[in-house]
C-alpha cells in the first residue's frame, strides 16, 4: 500500500538523472554530483559544529560566467541528541563577490525531483545576491533520505519532518558561523515540498529565523504520511486551516511571530490554489492576525507580471502575504524556464521574496513575545 501511495504521491516527477543533466548543458557537472559529496556513514562529530568541508571543497570549477560568485560545497551531521533522530545533509554555499561581514543569509529549499543546481539556476537567486551581498545556502536532500528528493513536510515527527528542519537549522547557524553573517537576518524560502518543508522549519525554530517565503507550498499540519500528503495538495485541508495547525504550534501563545510571504499560480494542477488562501489563513493565525479584512488588490496590471497580492494586516504593514498568478502551473514565478518547475511568466518570485524579507529582522524572543 506505502509503494502504490508513494508512486501516486510522485507520479508527476521525472527521473532525477535528468535533471542532473541539467549541470552539464549549464556547464557545471560535478558541483552538485551527490557521488562528490556523499561519503560512508561514521561516527557522528561531536558539538554544535557538526559539520566539515568536503576534500573536493576547495575550489569547485564550471564554466557558466552567469555565476559571478564562489561556491563552497559542505557536509552537515545533526549532534547526536538522545532521541533524535541523526539526518546528515549536503548543502551548497553561494558567496556573492559583495559578501561583506554581517549580511544577511537565505536558506533555498528545493521541490521534489530538484536538486540544489537546479533550484540555484531556476531561481536566478544568484543574481540578486550578487546585487545584495546576500549569502545563499542550498541544502539537498540525498537520494537514500528520500528517492525523489522529498522533505517529509507531510510526516512531522522527530524520525521524519521534524528531524530535517533541525538539520536545516542548524545548517543555518553554522552558516552566520562560519561567514560571519547576521544571525538577526536569516531567511527561508522554498517551492513545492520544499516550501512546505521551510514552512515547518521556521514555525519550529523561530530563534533562528526572520522570515518565511513558500512557493507553490501545501497547507500545513493536515498530512501525516504520504497519501495525505497527496491530499492536502490536490484539496488543501479539510478541517479549518487554523485548526491543522494547531498541532505545530502547541503555545502559539509563547510563540513570537514569523513573517511569510506566500506565491500561488492559480493554474497548479499539482498543488491546487486553494492552499494558497489555506497557508494566508494558518500564517496569519500563527502571528496572531485575521485574514477578515483582507482583500487581493492587483498589482502590475496590463504586463506580463501581474499578480493579485493580499497583506495581513491590509497596507504597508503587512506581516503574511499571498500572491497569487493568474496562470502559472506549479512553477517558480519569473524564473529560468530552461529548467523544470521553473516559469519565465509571471513576477520574479526571487525579487518579491527579496523585497519582504530585506526589512525584517529576527526579535529576541523575549521583545517578540512582549
Amino acid at each position: 500500500m506505502r509503494s502504490k501511495l508513494s508512486t501516486l504521491f510522485f507520479s508527476t516527477a521525472r527521473k532525477v538523472a535528468r535533471l542532473q543533466r541539467t549541470a552539464w548543458r549549464l556547464g557545471m557537472p560535478g558541483l552538485f554530483d551527490e557521488r562528490a559529496t556523499q561519503r560512508p556513514r561514521s561516527r557522528p562529530a561531536k558539538g554544535p559544529s557538526a559539520r566539515k568541508p568536503l576534500a573536493a571543497d576547495a575550489a569547485p570549477e564550471f564554466d557558466s560566467a552567469d555565476f559571478a560568485g564562489t561556491w563552497k560545497a559542505r557536509v552537515y551531521r545533526t549532534p547526536p541528541v538522545p532521541g533524535a533522530w541523526p539526518v546528515r545533509l549536503s548543502y551548497f554555499v553561494y558567496m556573492p563577490p559583495k559578501l561583506r561581514k554581517g549580511g544577511p543569509v537565505l536558506v533555498m529549499l528545493h521541490g521534489c525531483e530538484q536538486s540544489a543546481l537546479d533550484f540555484a539556476v531556476g531561481t536566478r537567486m544568484h543574481r540578486l545576491a550578487d546585487r545584495e551581498g546576500l549569502l545563499l545556502v542550498y541544502p539537498q536532500q540525498p537520494l537514500r533520505g528520500h528517492r525523489h528528493r522529498c522533505w517529509h513536510w507531510y510526516q512531522p515527527d522527530a524520525a521524519h519532518g521534524y528531524a530535517e528542519a533541525d538539520a536545516i537549522a542548524g545548517i543555518a547557524r553554522a552558516a552566520v558561523e562560519d561567514y560571519h553573517a547576521d544571525p538577526a537576518r536569516i531567511y527561508i524560502a522554498g517551492l513545492s515540498a520544499g516550501a512546505s518543508m521551510a514552512a515547518l522549519t521556521a514555525l519550529r525554530h523561530p530563534d533562528v529565523f526572520a522570515a518565511l517565503a513558500m512557493h507553490s507550498g501545501a497547507v500545513l499540519g493536515s498530512a501525516r504520511s504520504a497519501g495525505e500528503g497527496l491530499r492536502a495538495m490536490r484539496h488543501g485541508a479539510s478541517e479549518p486551516p487554523e485548526t491543522a495547525l494547531a498541532p505545530l504550534l502547541p503555545d502559539r501563545a509563547a510563540f513570537p511571530g514569523m513573517p511569510a510571504i506566500i506565491l500561488q499560480g492559480d493554474r497548479d494542477t499539482v498543488v491546487d490554489r486553494r492552499n494558497g488562501a489555506q497557508l494566508l489563513a494558518q500564517l496569519a493565525w500563527a502571528n496572531g492576525l485575521k485574514v477578515a479584512a483582507a482583500a487581493p488588490q492587483p498589482e502590475a496590471e496590463g504586463t506580463p507580471r501581474h499578480y493579485l497580492r493580499t497583506d495581513v494586516p491590509p497596507g504597508r504593514g503587512a506581516v503574511v502575504s499571498l500572491c497569487e498568478v493568474p496562470g502559472l502551473g506549479h512553477a517558480w514565478s519569473g524564473g529560468d524556464a530552461r529548467v523544470r518547475f521553473h516559469a519565465r511568466q509571471g513576477p520574479d518570485a526571487s525579487r518579491l521574496m527579496w523585497q519582504f524579507f530585506k526589512t525584517r529582522r529576527r526579535l529576541p524572543v523575549a521583545a517578540a513575545a512582549g
